[in-house]
């Protein structure tokens, strides 16, 4: 219902770039579920919540260009569904490749690593707070690379026993 509605309300001219993005995460979706056991279910759930995070980043970015012109609401919807997108798709990706045996199992911990993550939050924040101010694409394009790195390094300082109650 809610695809279809989507569909039905957009313009002609991007119908094709719609069918061809439906096309290409199916696809995506096709080969990582082919990679994966049935019998596996936290490596599966892990593998499509990527996807899913991904979706979030892409649909962030999109509206923010579609409506650069919007109001707070709908800044903070984009600039925090590209944060959360971000760090899903990259943390996701790890539990996947640690749950999988792709990765090794041993937290990673780096020097500092709680201080990384304050760090890493407090820029999250200062883009944030840009980004309502007066910011457009370059806060939305640093948010995605930003919580990209936090999500490799929020998931894969937990050990792989742990990895199923990251997803």
């Amino acid at each position: 219902g809610g695809m279809a509605a989507t569909i039905a309300a957009m313009p002609a001219a991007a119908l094709p770039g719609a069918g061809a993005l439906l096309i290409a995460g199916g696809a995506g979706g096709a080969v990582l579920g082919k990679q994966v056991s049935p019998m596996a279910l936290p490596q599966t759930v892990a593998a499509f919540h990527s996807l899913v995070g991904l979706a979030a980043m892409i649909t962030s970015i999109a509206s923010h260009m579609l409506h650069p012109n919007a109001n707070g609401v709908h800044k903070t919807a984009a600039i925090l569904g590209d944060f959360i997108g971000g760090v899903t798709l990259t943390g996701s990706l790890v539990a996947f490749g640690k749950l999988n045996g792709n990765l090794g199992s041993a937290p990673m911990s780096l020097p500092g690593k709680n201080l990384l993550n304050a760090g890493m939050l407090a820029g999250q924040i200062g883009l944030m707070s840009s980004f309502l101010s007066s910011g457009g694409m370059p806060e939305l394009v640093a948010t995605a690379a930003l919580s990209s790195a936090m999500g490799v390094h929020l998931v894969g300082s937990v050990g792989g026993g742990d990895m199923p109650c990251c997803i």
